[in-house]
């Protein structure tokens, strides 16, 4: 069988910014997974807020720029929509802080099917907020997407590819490796992984639980809405659209390792890249082939690739 290569460049760039969007929603669901031993089901929620304040944020932004022409103008409206982006995701810090202060904080040490419960409302709230503020129909920000295309990176290298999802693909590599960064080199880094290997200890030597699991969790809403935030303009945001994130992330860090940061980049990359090359080859195979994925590499390694969150992140 001959191989196209630009077509087997084309899908697994696809599959690698997809595996990026799907690590910046697992990112957050892992290390709360980790450090809080919560099962969050109202994370995929959270990527669907990200979404919708995105599209109201890229609203008011682009509207500030003139239409993207020439050189100039095109990097100044990428820049604007990456801010956008970005404060649209900041917006989901105050939300978690919020959430995990009144909602989750009662509940730590109890049994988890309070947890389950409790994050499950959280879901069905979040959706009718969303519905109360933005209504019943899907909502885009087109004109990011085409704006951020009307610069022809990819055609430097002979390629047809849309230059939104090499955006992508480089801002995801800076979330991973600032990610990395923060818990292996920073001081706040270490204390949150302390506290996930031994709780009692890092509370015995003066770290407050409380206000390092707030941090986690506003971390984990943040990157669940950054993630939202960076899917809108290729896609649209509506009201079923956190569900499907949110199993695909289950089935992410399952293939990692539960509450690993590591395992987590390399379950999305797999995921990812893996899952486009199946619906390339085979297109009915776009819903079983993560799970697929997972299966087989549950039968290498029935723990997932790596160890749990804090020892190795």
């Amino acid at each position: 069988m001959v191989v196209d290569v630009a077509n087997f460049a084309t899908h697994t760039l696809n599959g690698i910014q997809y595996g990026f969007i799907l690590f910046l929603i697992a990112s957050g669901l892992t290390i709360i997974l980790g450090i809080l031993d919560v099962l969050n089901l109202a994370h995929g929620e959270l990527y669907a807020v990200g979404a919708y304040v995105a599209f109201s944020v890229y609203g008011y932004a682009t509207g500030l720029v003139a239409a993207p022409e020439g050189v100039v103008g095109l990097a100044v409206f990428l820049v604007v929509a990456l801010l956008a982006a970005a404060v649209a995701a900041a917006v989901l810090i105050p939300l978690g802080v919020l959430l995990e202060a009144l909602f989750l904080r009662p509940l730590y040490g109890r049994d988890e099917v309070y947890q389950l419960v409790l994050t499950f409302g959280l879901l069905l709230i979040l959706k009718d907020v969303n519905k109360f503020i933005w209504g019943p129909l899907p909502v885009r920000a087109g004109d990011v997407y085409s704006g951020i295309n009307a610069i022809p990176a990819a055609e430097f290298v002979g390629l047809n590819f849309p230059t939104f999802k090499l955006v992508i693909i480089a801002v995801g590599a800076l979330v991973v490796v600032g990610l990395f960064y923060f818990f292996n080199r920073t001081k706040m880094g270490r204390i949150i992984r302390a506290t996930a290997i031994d709780r009692e200890m890092a509370t015995a030597i003066g770290v407050s639980t409380d206000r390092t699991f707030t941090l986690v969790f506003a971390m984990g809403a943040f990157f669940a809405g950054f993630a939202g935030a960076m899917a809108l303009p290729q896609s649209q945001a509506n009201l079923e659209m956190g569900a499907n994130p949110l199993v695909l992330s289950f089935v992410v860090i399952v293939i990692g390792g539960l509450g690993s940061l590591r395992g987590a980049f390399v379950g999305a990359m797999l995921v990812g890249v893996l899952s486009r090359w199946a619906v390339w080859q085979y297109p009915p195979a776009e819903i079983a082939a993560p799970f697929a994925i997972m299966a087989l590499i549950l039968l290498v390694k029935p723990n997932g690739l790596f160890g749990t969150w804090g020892e190795t992140a």
